[in-house]
């Protein structure tokens, strides 16, 4: 088991790193600057990001400050286990259970019996979940006559490191799945709560030998083939296999029969992976919550700034057209200054102003190369947290009230504004050295620790979601420096993956599952409308028969996810509320039909 002041560090490293463009997506500048020294110093806001993550983002209790020790963790009843999954579960295999190295991995999993009544067998502190399910003093789990069993699944993804809070309280799973399964032990029933880890992040990545240059790292371009949604989802399959086999004694393909019934629940990816495995195992998974959830990949995914720009106006969250205003006029201004130039020289000295005002690495010269200069204008020169806004927050600038607020009172000329907020969110040089980032990203030894490397290749091989700012789109940031010719340049170096191989990858994945026109049922889809990804999720327009969605009025990126507070809101109760209210009707509508009722 993992220490979790360990565990804490690498956190705080991933916290420092996730900015808004990332979460599903990857938003080259943020990486740009974990690159001197081995630290990381966000292309536009380190000081707001040391208390923010962006994948499962703001709002965690598990911050940079106010990490619980172990012996001081309010439920210090999860286990951190692992189980043996094939690397590649599509490959023919000489014999059937063949999981010796190299062809297996460990996979990291948590598990927690609290919400499990006395009478049913728990888990001892300091005991070996495998040994017990497989010794033959293990007693299996049984039922009461008077209740019902039931496993949820927070499944993991590209998020940060996970631990054992991803089971007490986080911004995992917490809002939704974790008060869920309290409500429902209350009411007498046993839940059964896992959160398993997405293979090639966190501590789940496979173990290879030497290789012919000697190389042992799992994110070389050859040995990232092995991963992909559908081997995570093959991984998935498994171990509910295996949990309910060795624990519940059910038949290995579920028997009807049988009371016990999983629910996956995920926010983002997770949300996709979550959806995706009822789809594609709904003899294994009963019911999913999909929350903030883009089914639909998509290779050039431009609305995510144009929805950025609709957050910037809106009244609800403290947004204005003033303020959306002053940063696509500030944006324009900086355009107009620096494209009126030989990018071999200076004119009337633009570029040593601009380098000076927003505080750039490497002064004027880097704004001497043209690929800098896009990486500088086309993701915004200032960050806005469009898909983490939480109006409840208490740092400085800290939301999109805040910053509207600082930009619409100042007296300076929009360029100027926008200059005097991207200080004010962090001191630190701006690095926009483009081909640096190539370097760290192409290279598996500095990129692969935060697991950078790994979700870079699955927009290449996958899901596309490239956050682009084209010449005549609604972005605000510098319109035509973001082409989707920037991502798919990524895509060829650090990958070797041609352009039209990008897109190919891209349509097979919404071939294979379906996009806005999945096939399935028993899916619960939430959005919040502020969420730019919310463009790409099921929503009454895409949602069918059996699979609901409903809006959060002014949440965003599933914020209903995260550790509950006094100050979330109405609305944000509510849509829990909705969550809890769809999952304990499906659940109870399954063990009436079971009790021969229906």
């Amino acid at each position: 088991t993992c220490d979790l002041r360990l565990a804490t560090k690498a956190r705080k490293i991933m916290k420092k790193f996730e900015n808004a463009s990332l979460y599903l997506t990857f938003s080259l500048f943020l990486i740009l600057t974990k690159l001197s020294h081995g630290t990381l110093n966000p292309f536009s806001v380190p000081e707001i990001l040391k208390a923010r993550s962006n994948l499962f983002e703001e709002n965690s209790d598990i911050d940079d400050n106010s990490i619980p020790k172990k012996e001081n963790l309010e439920h210090d009843d999860v286990k951190e286990l692992t189980i043996k999954q094939r690397l590649d579960h599509f490959a023919s295999h000489s014999q059937p259970n063949n999981y010796d190295m190299p062809f297996s991995f460990d996979q990291r999993y948590f598990y927690s019996s609290r919400y499990v009544h006395d009478y049913e067998t728990r888990i001892p502190e300091n005991e070996n979940f495998h040994n017990l399910i497989r010794g033959s003093m293990m007693e299996k789990v049984v039922d009461s006559a008077e209740t019902s069993t039931y496993a949820f699944l927070c499944v993991g993804g590209e998020g940060p490191y996970l631990d054992k809070s991803v089971l007490i309280d986080s911004v995992h799973c917490t809002g939704d799945m974790i008060e869920l399964a309290r409500k429902l032990h209350l009411e007498g029933n046993n839940v059964h709560m896992f959160a398993l880890e997405h293979r090639y992040y966190g501590q789940s990545y496979p173990i290879f030998p030497p290789d012919d240059k000697n190389f042992t790292s799992p994110v070389t371009n050859e040995r990232l083939q092995y991963l992909s949604s559908r081997q995570a989802l093959a991984d998935l399959a498994h171990f509910v296999e295996f949990v309910n086999k060795d624990l519940f004694d059910l038949d290995p393909n579920g028997n009807e029969k049988a009371t016990l019934k999983w629910v996956t629940f995920g926010g983002s990816y997770p949300g996709v992976l979550a959806a995706w495995s009822r789809l594609k195992f709904p003899h294994l998974v009963y019911g999913a919550v999909s929350n903030s959830a883009p089914v639909e990949v998509k290779l050039n995914f431009g609305e995510y700034k144009e929805k950025v720009a609709w957050d910037l106006a809106n009244p609800l969250i403290g947004g204005s057209e003033q303020c959306l205003s002053i940063v696509q006029k500030g944006h324009e201004d900086l355009v107009t200054e620096l494209s009126n130039s030989d990018f071999s020289q200076q004119l009337d000295g633009a570029r040593e102003r601009i380098a000076e005002m927003f505080n750039i690495c490497g002064g004027s010269e880097s704004l001497n190369v043209e690929s800098n200069v896009n990486s500088f204008l086309g993701d915004g020169v200032i960050y806005i947290p469009a898909q983490e806004n939480d109006p409840n927050c208490a740092g400085d600038l800290c939301n999109i009230a805040k910053i509207c607020t600082m930009l619409t009172s100042s007296e300076l000329s929009p360029m100027e504004a926008l200059a005097s907020l991207s200080i004010a969110q962090s001191n630190s040089c701006k690095n926009i050295d483009w081909e640096e980032f190539i370097d760290y990203i192409s290279s598996p030894e500095k990129s692969q620790e935060d697991g950078n490397r790994s979700w870079l290749w699955q927009t290449c091989t996958e899901m596309g979601f490239y956050q682009t700012c084209e010449a005549h789109s609604k972005c605000p940031f510098g319109k035509g420096y973001h082409p989707i010719e920037v991502d798919l340049e990524i895509c060829e170096r650090a990958f070797g993956i041609k352009a039209d191989v990008v897109q190919l990858n891209v349509n097979d994945t919404n071939n294979y599952y379906g996009g806005w026109n999945i096939e399935s049922s028993n899916i619960f889809s939430v959005n919040g409308d502020i969420d730019p990804w919310s463009v790409l999720s099921l929503s009454e327009k895409t949602s069918r028969v059996g699979m609901p969605s409903i809006w959060s009025v002014g949440a965003s990126h599933h914020f209903w996810t995260h550790k509950i507070q006094n100050n979330d809101g109405d609305e944000i109760s509510l849509t829990r509320k909705e969550i809890y209210d769809w999952v304990t009707g499906l659940l109870r509508e399954a063990d009436t039909k079971i009790e021969g009722k229906v």
